[in-house]
């Protein structure tokens, strides 16, 4: 350990300098993989935080609950097979418009409110308790300027909707999602007639004839362009954990080049090889802590002054996981250079014309 900051201490200007770019590296994925985490969530936050355990679509959707249709005769048929408590569900695009006001797309997702578990409710009316016309929207609706008991026209059928409370995380396909009862008719926006998306349940796992059945947390997957857009954000991610660990790599080996003759010497007064390469070991992982607390404060200091439209998410353990990862990929990339000082020969390191 001495050997390490001895070191350190002695060759400011070149550790400080790998020290930033270990920081610029480690921002940057942190920058990233808080957008691939926000823009997942936000594409699809209100799927995974549905109030359901199972979600029942027809077999022609292959999995896409956008894609499903149900008639009120196969909901009844649904419904006769289970003996759970469950509901149809109806999603619906559509538009909010005030006046002088810039207009608001928002996601509809009709439900039986007397059927439906309860809403988290971060402010406002339970859900079991509105109006015919009083609807619960996503928080994120707020930042259009939109406010609790605002009373709001929508576009498609020029009905009056009162915003009677607030959820969070509820969002799909980027937009806010407004939970409101069948009595308001939102499922019926283009067209006469009556339809839904599927009927969901809380329970045990029930077999329906007919139709398809999944794990709410395995339609997520199903929404279309979110497994491609993930994937893309991935390959960024791990790109640039290969590139950090291949930059790191290089400077530490390239030093330990430069040292050989040093080693040699150390080596001929009888240091060990697990000496010296202890001291290598600490100052990678040193370097690599640096960067992620000064990254960390960066990135948090980013989510203070960011714009609240901006899909940015990230969590402690996200961090945490992140800077594990990366500090794993350093040291074997350090292995490099130990290997390097277990081969240096004694005798001929010390004879070395420099």
């Amino acid at each position: 350990m001495f050997l390490a900051f001895k070191e350190m201490k002695q060759s400011k200007l070149r550790y400080t300098l790998i020290s930033v770019i270990t920081i610029a590296v480690l921002f940057l994925v942190f920058f990233v993989t808080g957008l691939a985490n926000g823009l997942g969530f936000s594409d699809s936050s209100a799927i995974k935080n549905i109030q359901a355990d199972y979600i029942v679509l027809n077999k022609e959707a292959d999995g896409a609950i956008i894609k499903s249709n149900l008639t009120l005769k196969d909901v009844e048929n649904i419904s006769e097979q289970l003996e759970q408590n469950a509901t149809p569900l109806a999603i619906n695009m559509s538009t909010l418009e005030r006046e002088n006001e810039k207009d608001v797309d928002v996601v509809y997702f009709s439900v039986n409110a007397n059927q439906y578990s309860d809403l988290e409710i971060v402010k406002g009316k339970d859900f079991s308790g509105l109006n015919k016309n009083e609807v619960i929207a996503d928080e994120s609706i707020q930042i259009f300027g939109i406010k609790l008991n605002d009373e709001i026209t929508d576009k498609n059928t020029g009905k009056k909707i009162v915003i009677a409370g607030f959820t969070k995380d509820h969002t799909y396909s980027m937009m806010p999602v407004v939970y409101a009862d069948f009595e308001l008719g939102m499922n019926a926006l283009y067209q006469d007639k009556l339809s839904y998306n599927a009927v969901v349940y809380t329970g045990d796992k029930a077999p329906i004839t007919g139709y398809d059945t999944m794990e709410s947390n395995e339609a997520v997957k199903t929404i279309p362009g979110y497994k491609e857009t993930q994937g893309s954000l991935t390959m960024i991610v791990v790109f640039l954990f290969i590139i950090s660990a291949f930059v790191s790599t290089v400077f530490f080996y390239v030093i330990t080049l430069q040292k050989t003759n040093q080693f040699g010497i150390l080596k001929a007064i009888g240091a060990t090889t697990s000496y010296i390469a202890k001291g290598i070991i600490i100052q990678v992982t040193l370097i690599t802590m640096i960067g992620v607390v000064f990254s960390s404060l960066f990135v948090y200091g980013m989510t203070q002054v960011i714009p609240e439209g901006v899909p940015f998410r990230t969590s402690p353990t996200l961090v945490l996981s992140t800077a594990a990862l990366f500090l794993v990929l350093n040291l074997l990339g350090s292995l490099l250079s130990v290997n390097k000082v277990a081969k240096v020969d004694a005798l001929e390191a010390i004879g070395r014309v420099e």
